[in-house]
């Protein structure tokens, strides 16, 4: 694979993986709202771990 492809692929994916975190914590905030402070719990989690995530893809795009 080209490294220019690569790098639109690895952008792409790093966004993707914002937009999900986005709407992680949206949805923890709905689910904290309604009680389900067990659920807004693991989706901040899952909110977290798509930002580390993103991290490591933008790290990668450094070192094209």
């Amino acid at each position: 694979m080209e490294p220019e492809k690569l790098k639109i692929k690895l952008e792409h994916w790093a966004e993707h993986n914002s937009s999900h975190a986005a709407g992680f914590r949206k949805q923890a905030l709905e689910a904290g709202e309604m009680g389900r402070k067990d659920i807004e719990t693991e989706l901040l989690l899952a909110a977290e771990a798509m930002d580390k995530a993103g991290s490591h893809l933008r790290g990668a795009i450094e070192k094209l």
